[in-house]
């Protein structure tokens, strides 16, 4: 964990800087923000559960003659993951290292980025970034993450209606990852116009429904490319308790404090409010539907949007600090344990690549 704090303290800081400095040292705060934990995961060895893989998919790429066919015969690979790896073969054959390092600054440019555009508060979601353990889940899954976060980018889009551009993202992050097609129709949940009674309802069908979203789920992926998962080892249902947890939290604090005191909130925060019924959902359905954990990548993140913006829309600061407390100190504690006591993410300890290479 000594990497681990400096890293987190020195990013929120800086994004904290980056908020209250002008114009040029805005972008100087900025960059810092973003390269701390991108130097981080550039220069670690075997953190994370697939990191030997993607090694392995690495060096395959570089060799002369190596192609996106010969490889798809090994493991099922995307045409702009594939070339990613291809491009960075050629600029710096044999310096695995910085390829990590150039997915890493991918992969946190774009939330940075989506973060600093549409975060009310850009410390707080940096903060949660960490707290959250998104960023560490980042080391686990390259070529999904790398979808992920275009689509995270894309949040701006969901929220002010832009489908074209949404699908325009949508349709770049499907080079990395297939699975991104799946977050097409969370695009119309923006409509929803969720409230307290609306979402107890659709957490409960979710619950008491499991079964007919399972037989559902089966159905339209024995149609698809990934049918092969229906009769696979992955094939059963991972509940995810913390994602559960944390969603459930999160959703129930923020519709009983409208519904309660009958808060009138902005359009924009209703839009949000509508959007995240999704983490709460599909959360929820982790516990009957197998590999839901895939889906979760796409909407977690929105959490890190969500609480400030919550936050935002609660008058009362002694309340607004007692909901500030209670959503930093679940995040912090359940992480740290998770990573230090259960082995989450796989990056403890942290492995210096050089020691290794």
């Amino acid at each position: 964990m000594a990497i681990y704090i400096p890293m987190v303290v020195l990013s929120t800081f800086f994004m904290w800087m980056a908020c209250h400095v002008k114009r040029k040292q805005k972008i100087i705060c900025l960059s810092i923000s973003l390269v701390i934990p991108v130097l981080v995961a550039m220069f670690r060895y075997n953190n994370g559960a697939d990191y030997l893989m993607y090694l392995r998919m690495m060096k395959l790429a570089e060799q002369s003659g190596s192609s996106f066919a010969s490889f798809s015969a090994l493991k099922d690979i995307e045409l702009g993951f594939w070339s990613l790896l291809k491009f960075c073969g050629f600029l710096w054959h044999g310096h695995y290292f910085l390829t990590y390092g150039l997915i890493a600054l991918i992969i946190c440019g774009f939330i940075s980025a989506a973060i600093w555009q549409n975060s009310v508060n850009p410390t707080l979601s940096v903060y949660l970034l960490f707290a959250t353990g998104l960023y560490f889940d980042e080391y686990n899954a390259l070529r999904q993450y790398i979808a992920v976060a275009i689509i995270v980018y894309a949040y701006k889009h969901m929220l002010k209606g832009e489908f074209k551009k949404y699908l325009i993202a949508v349709a770049i992050a499907l080079f990395f990852h297939y699975s991104a097609v799946i977050t097409i129709p969370f695009y119309f949940i923006r409509y929803f116009n969720a409230n307290l009674k609306r979402a107890c309802i659709s957490a409960l069908s979710c619950i008491v429904g499991g079964a007919i979203f399972y037989s559902l789920v089966s159905f339209i992926l024995s149609f698809t490319r990934y049918k092969y998962f229906l009769t696979s080892v992955e094939w059963e249902a991972q509940t995810q308790t913390s994602a559960i947890l944390f969603t459930s939290v999160i959703s129930t604090v923020s519709y009983v404090y409208i519904a309660w005191g009958r808060k009138k909130v902005s359009e924009s925060f209703q839009i949000m409010m509508n959007i995240q019924l999704l983490p709460l959902c599909i959360a929820l359905l982790s516990m009957t539907i197998p590999i839901t954990w895939r889906v979760l990548y796409y909407v977690l993140p929105f959490e890190i949007f969500y609480i400030p913006a919550f936050l935002q829309e609660v008058r009362s600061k002694n309340a607004r600090m007692i909901f500030l407390g209670i959503f930093i100190v679940m995040y912090t504690a359940i992480t740290i344990w998770g990573v230090t006591q259960n082995n989450w993410y796989n990056v403890v300890p942290y492995n210096y690549y050089f020691d290794f290479m």
